[in-house]
């Protein structure tokens, strides 16, 4: 008991899917055995039909179906996938989450593929390109946009897996791993995304400009999202709140228009919550002030230092606010539940 009290929420989800995938396994041996037993029994002139043509179909189907929720439940970690708008900040949210500077961000930069990073346990960073195995040593971060920058085989389809020693990363010990993305708005292969990276995301993030609303295209992807995904565990990320410091008299205002846009788009659009839950779902934060910040208390100066702008502890504490709530919130969704309605087996399940 002592031991389990020390883990994680994230680390009780990947426990809890472990053991989930197990059961998995054997109701897929159970069924597999089952056809395979029909099939025989089928074949045989001299045994009476025990099932219908369309019923062994059905029971090869159930099989099918258990095998993807398997890979599925098979994957240890947890999955979280940011997107947005080019340029919104989602490097930066990453970074902040992982309190360095692991993905490049920030002006002149732009995230042309897509980035997981997950943890390892050499003492080493380094990344593998998609269909190689290879391990391209990675010292910096400036290292590390130099390389993608001058594969020119890597396009907005393209995955490259960025693996950080779990020793300079607490967040990372967890098997936790974070997707970076492209923009939203700089693709049509919106279908091809959702079917390569998306069906086995846990949670996804959206993170929007503060200064603008949400647009279309934002709201598109995650359309197109919902219709693949029975009810995704999404959450809202209203970044660069900071500039509202510049015009006080008009920050309540813009916060309540962005909190009504943001719950009407989960609630009233995607129906992926219900009126009660949104508002916990949606936050207002810098993502780069909380990363200097961060950064800044790691090398022993206090995290206030610089030029912040007024309200800075309230973002922050924000900021916080939405790890505790995304963290907590990812156990308590259970996977069988997900597995079986992403795969639309409930039928097999409640039979």
């Amino acid at each position: 008991m002592e031991q389990q009290q020390d883990f994680s929420p994230l680390k009780h989800f990947v426990v809890a899917k472990k053991k989930i995938s197990a059961v998995f396994d054997q109701l897929l041996g159970y069924v597999s055995e089952g056809a395979e037993f029909l099939e025989e029994t089928c074949k045989d002139e001299q045994l009476e039909q025990i099932a219908s043509e369309q019923q062994k179909a059905q029971i090869q189907a159930y099989a099918s179906k258990l095998a993807v929720i398997g890979e599925v439940l098979a994957r240890r970690h947890m999955k979280v996938a940011f997107f947005g708008r080019t340029s919104n900040g989602k490097s930066t949210v990453i970074n902040a989450m992982l309190r360095d500077r692991v993905l490049p961000s920030g002006i002149g930069h732009t995230t042309n593929c897509f980035l997981s990073v997950e943890g390892t346990d050499e003492d080493k960073a380094f990344l593998k390109t998609e269909g190689s195995e290879e391990e391209k040593s990675v010292k910096t971060v400036n290292q590390l946009a130099h390389a993608l920058h001058m594969d020119k085989s890597l396009d907005a389809g393209c995955l490259v897996k960025v693996f950080w020693p779990k020793t300079k990363c607490a967040l990372l010990r967890d098997d936790l791993v974070l997707v970076d993305s492209p923009g939203t708005d700089v693709t049509t292969e919106l279908d091809s995304w959702i079917d390569k990276f998306c069906l086995d995301a846990d949670v996804f993030v959206l993170v929007a400009n503060s200064e603008s609303t949400l647009m279309n295209t934002e709201k598109h992807f995650f359309h197109k999202v919902n219709e693949r995904l029975s009810k995704p565990n999404i959450f809202i990320l209203n970044n660069r709140w900071d500039a509202s410091a510049s015009e006080p008299e008009y920050m309540e205002d813009v916060r309540r228009q962005h909190m009504e846009r943001c719950v009407s788009f989960l609630v009233e659009e995607l129906r992926v919550v219900d009126q009660a839950q949104a508002p916990n779902r949606i936050f207002f934060v810098s993502a780069k002030e909380v990363l200097n910040a961060r950064m800044h208390r790691a090398q022993g100066m206090p995290e206030a230092g610089g030029a912040l702008a007024e309200g800075f502890q309230e973002r922050l504490k924000e900021f916080q606010d939405f790890e505790r709530t995304f963290e907590a919130s990812v156990p308590s969704v259970s996977p069988v539940l997900s597995a079986a309605t992403n795969t639309h087996s409930q039928g097999f399940l409640c039979s």
